[in-house]
């Protein structure tokens, strides 16, 4: 008995020390390799993006086999919030850009300026208050607001690599209607009452500003061209949504002029650009009297102004479009299940066709909007 015991505690003793070590050893071989096998699987699941110069061609207003397709989002919790009262914000952009980049295959990137919305207003203390406003002085090309939103963007271009890349440029009516507001507290659209408020008072000393804004925009528009390697800027303005200002009066007096001197520097120095006719928050604009703006590639509320894709590339005279889906939270993006979704995509693509046509939101998309939903569009749009 006792040899027997022996032996038995011999065996023990050889399967502790030889035999369970070599079958970890063999199921973690088998572990590893089933792993790499299921993520290899996903990888070859996911969509990935269209090569860049197809991209491109839509761009050029090209026909293209894929219509291309990109949402874009705000990764800060408040991108009214000032970069620097509050640094996080700009970690957050990074941060939410690097990780937006490998949970999801778009073919061109419009990159977020969360941090950099409020204008700096040199020489000013209170931009609400007219007598204060006229103290306002233009901004130096070496001004930290412009270069620090110059390495931003060559921050986010490493990011996202070779897709073609957009990045915003604000017009000056609506840096200075953002300022008429605490945004932590009022709801954005009481910055057009309140901006319409300022101009009724004294159109002049606000249309000086404007212009002030208007060059030092400019002044942001050639710091990104000499020192980024961004194909070309996301120009987002808006009507105000103010029944006194919102008049083609209005428009073509102060508006228009103020927006042409931000445009024109657009162009002289990139040839490929956003017009963003923005109707976030259910803003709505005369899409006609837009026409005259000069960038190339036009983006608007399509819902909200009433004026589909297609429409809106004849009011454009035939310049490439962009968008399709509402970005409010009550739009199909949102809500809908992936067969209305992807039904949707194949409407617009009806409409609109595959010439000078890219898909995308009005807007930036909700914060929470589940990754799946763009994820269709896209596979709608390849699978068209």
């Amino acid at each position: 008995m006792f040899i027997a015991h022996t032996g038995y505690l011999e065996l023990f003793d050889l399967v502790v020390k030889h035999i369970l070590p070599g079958m970890g050893l063999f199921f973690y071989f088998v572990l590893h390799f089933n792993c790499k096998f299921a993520a290899r699987k996903e990888r070859e699941k996911r969509i990935m993006s269209l090569p860049r110069e197809e991209v491109l061609k839509a761009f050029h207003n090209q026909e293209v086999e894929h219509v291309p397709v990109s949402f874009w989002r705000h990764f800060a919790k408040n991108e009214f919030g000032d970069v620097y009262q509050d640094p996080t914000i700009r970690d957050a952009n990074i941060e939410g850009h690097k990780q937006y980049v490998k949970d999801l295959d778009f073919d061109f990137s419009k990159t977020m300026l969360d941090g950099y919305f409020p204008y700096p207003f040199r020489g000013v203390e209170n931009p609400r208050d007219l007598d204060d406003l006229a103290n306002l002085v233009p901004l130096e090309e070496d001004d930290p607001w412009i270069q620090d939103q110059v390495a931003l963007a060559k921050e986010q271009n490493q990011i996202v690599g070779d897709l073609p890349t957009f990045i915003t440029v604000f017009s000056p009516l609506i840096l200075l209607k953002w300022a008429q507001i605490d945004h932590t507290k009022e709801s954005i659209l009481t910055s057009d009452v309140k901006f319409a408020d300022l101009y009724e008072k004294n159109p002049e000393r606000v249309e000086q500003a404007l212009q002030v804004i208007a060059v030092d925009q400019g002044k942001v528009v050639r710091a990104l061209k000499k020192g980024t390697e961004v194909d070309g800027i996301y120009y987002s303005t808006q009507s105000i949504q103010d029944p006194r200002e919102d008049n083609l009066e209005f428009f073509k007096k102060v508006m228009e002029p103020i927006d042409l001197i931000v445009q024109e520097e657009i162009n002289r120095n990139f040839d490929l650009n956003i017009l963003h006719v923005c109707g976030f928050a259910g803003a709505y604009n005369h899409l006609e009297w837009f026409t005259n703006y000069p960038l190339q590639v036009i983006n608007w509320a399509t819902l909200t102004d009433g004026v589909p894709l297609g429409e809106g590339k004849k009011l454009f005279g035939d310049r490439p479009v962009l968008g399709g889906f509402d970005n409010s939270i009550k739009g199909l993006l949102y809500t809908g299940t992936k067969e209305e979704i992807q039904q949707n995509v194949r409407n617009l693509i009806d409409e609109a066709g595959k010439k000078g046509v890219i898909l995308g939101a009005d807007c930036t998309v909700p914060r929470d909007t589940p990754y799946d939903h763009l994820r269709w569009v896209i596979e709608a749009a390849r699978d068209y």
